[in-house]
């Protein structure tokens, strides 16, 4: 065994070696190295000078292992050198635009253009040239430039036949573009197009998809029905469920969503990690459902991939995302820092979902401080002067949130308009969910003596229970307002489980509010999720006191003699327990709670 002290090294003798050398080095190892394919089909290529079959398929096998792997950069290497040693030019385009396609997932724009630009260099079929350009659009509309994105897209899709797949690939993708930027022109064009589309089942999911994706509302009233219709005949095709499950989040359909999610993910995850980019709308759907912990990971991880890749768009969908989750937490000026990370890596007139987004999660963090005049602005700012919405989907799940700050800030009956204009856009194809919010905002806009009838319409809806955070804050707001009625034994039981679902989901600054009702209704509530306690075990209880004190995950495990692994494990299971999610609310909730262990400090 020959070992180098620097790699340069290793690299100067390579390199100073004549070819027929480093050529007859490459087949030794690989004859070596019959037990391990891949590394052997690189040594084969690496010692190939002109086209071969064998050594090119071998690099093609390499390559869906790398995929299966979620391996999209070393997936799109092997098939760009499996392209270049096919002997049929016919099959060296075909590897090229395969290896676009696997390209766009690592975001390096350069690399997918020249890959498409090997493909009309070495073949002129225009099926194949309308793939690789399609590639080059999806990996645009995941920076910050959808303009040139879309223009792209839709360039592929009016070149495209009109039985082609590319022509609904590509108005799919589009229609990404289209929700990003929130132009309205946009939505025209695709429509325009769309409706070549001839109307056959294998395309009704595609098809549903570009219409949810473009216009939830308009597209809710037909799609609802169907949709579990529709999921139901796309199993085992992964890309079809993940997208039939972004459309169930897109109509509100929550509770159908996570499970649609979770299926399709099982299936990825037997083909490689989700790519980047399909993450966001699972992480909004965890955080809709109140599953706080889980959209936060969601974030972390794509932002951490989308950083490294230089994808902007989806870095910023990222940072929004848990900077929603941070606010409703109670760290107000952490999710401003991840607001601002977020907007300084888009332009908010190219990419109004971000934007608005934003906006929504700087006006939970002002309510969260109890800055109203603050939230009003920032809510306020999802519309247009003159009460248009900024973002066709985004905008209007702040309409409750802006009716709240209103009434503060003592502008009812302008927001009052608003809101009763937005009815009017939404129409039938308004969610459940949509119907709650405003039925929300409604009563709190109301003249008091005229409330009651919105909110018990807003809690009417068994539905309403698949947004807990939400629903909680209707029964704050309900009980709030029984209260000062003096019709203390109603208010007391919504107030009650209004804390409770705080409790459980960690937001610290609604806690406070239902605590200080509750007390005002004549009952003192306690710190902790009532029973949590008792479902702890004595280990179980020994972590939590020392997580309690600040410890580290590796502290805990060595004065517990426990892998860190398995305090971590431990950690996860008690969390949902205590109706908490995140550790940095265990002092708080089990202050003086817990009965002495015998653990020192």
């Amino acid at each position: 065994m020959i070992s180098f002290r620097h790699p340069l090294a290793r690299s100067a003798v390579y390199h100073s070696s004549s070819f027929g050398d480093r050529r007859r080095a490459h087949l030794d190892l690989a004859d070596l190295l019959r037990e391990e394919p891949d590394r052997r089909a690189w040594h084969l290529a690496a010692a190939t000078v002109g086209p071969d079959q064998d050594v090119s398929t071998a690099l093609q096998h390499t390559a869906d292992r790398a995929r299966r792997r979620g391996g999209f950069a070393a997936a799109a290497a092997a098939r760009q050198r499996a392209a270049e040693l096919s002997p049929r030019r016919e099959d060296r385009a075909r590897l090229f635009g395969e290896a676009a396609a696997d390209a766009v997932f690592t975001g390096q724009l350069g690399w997918v253009e020249h890959l498409a630009a090997a493909v009309r260099d070495c073949y002129d079929d225009p099926a194949l040239l309308r793939e690789a350009a399609l590639a080059t659009g999806r990996l645009m509309s995941l920076g910050s430039h959808h303009t040139a994105a879309f223009a792209q897209l839709m360039r592929v899709a009016a070149e495209a036949d009109i039985e082609s797949s590319v022509l609904l690939d590509a108005l799919a993708a589009a229609a990404v573009v289209r929700y990003y930027s929130g132009e309205d022109s946009q939505y025209h064009e695709i429509r325009s197009l769309l409706s070549r589309v001839p109307d056959e089942p294998a395309s009704a999911a595609m098809h549903s998809w570009v219409l949810a994706v473009c216009d939830p509302g308009g597209a809710g009233a037909s799609l609802v029905p169907v949709l579990p219709k529709l999921i139901a005949e796309t199993k085992g095709d992964h890309q079809r469920l993940t997208a039939l499950a972004i459309v169930a989040w897109l109509l509100d359909q929550t509770a159908l969503a996570a499970r649609t999610f979770d299926e399709a993910f099982d299936q990825w995850r037997a083909h490689g990690p989700v790519p980047d980019g399909l993450g966001c709308a699972v992480g909004w759907t965890r955080l809709d459902q109140g599953r706080w912990a889980e959209a936060r990971s969601v974030a972390a991880d794509i932002a951490a991939t989308a950083s490294v890749a230089g994808l902007d768009h989806a870095e910023a969908c990222a940072r929004v995302l848990d900077a929603t989750v941070v606010s409703l937490l109670g760290d107000p000026a952490a999710a401003r820092r991840l607001v601002d990370r977020a907007l300084s890596l888009v332009d908010p007139l190219e990419s109004r979902s971000v934007a608005v987004f934003a906006r929504r999660a700087l006006g939970m963090a002002a309510v969260a401080e109890g800055d109203y005049d603050t939230a009003y602005a920032q809510f306020r700012a999802a519309f247009t002067g003159d009460g248009e919405p900024v973002h066709y989907h985004v905008s209007h799940t702040v309409l409750a949130e802006l009716a709240a700050a209103a009434v503060r800030r003592g502008e009812r009956q302008h927001i009052a308009e608003l809101l009763e204009r937005s009815v009017r856009r939404l129409g039938a194809g308004m969610s459940a969910r949509l119907a709650a919010l405003i039925d929300r905002g409604r009563a709190l806009l109301a003249d008091p003596e005229h409330a009651e009838p919105f909110f018990r319409a807003a809690l009417a809806d068994p539905a309403g229970e698949q947004w807990p955070f939400e629903r909680a804050q209707t029964r704050l707001d309900y009980g709030e307002w029984l209260r000062r009625r003096r019709r203390i034994a109603e208010a007391r039981p919504l107030l009650s489980a209004a804390l409770e679902t705080f409790q459980r989901l960690g937001a610290r600054p609604w806690i406070e509010r239902a605590r200080a009702e509750l007390r005002a209704a004549g009952i003192e509530a306690t710190g902790a999720v009532p029973g949590a306690l008792a479902e702890l075990s004595p280990q179980q209880q020994q972590i939590v006191r020392l997580a309690a004190r600040s410890l580290t995950t590796r502290e805990i495990g060595e004065r517990l003699f426990l892998s860190p692994r398995t305090v971590s494990s431990h950690l996860y299971r008690v969390f949902p327990k205590l109706g908490i999610t995140a550790r940095s609310q265990i002092r708080d909730v089990l202050e003086g709670a817990l009965p002495d262990t015998g653990v020192q400090s």
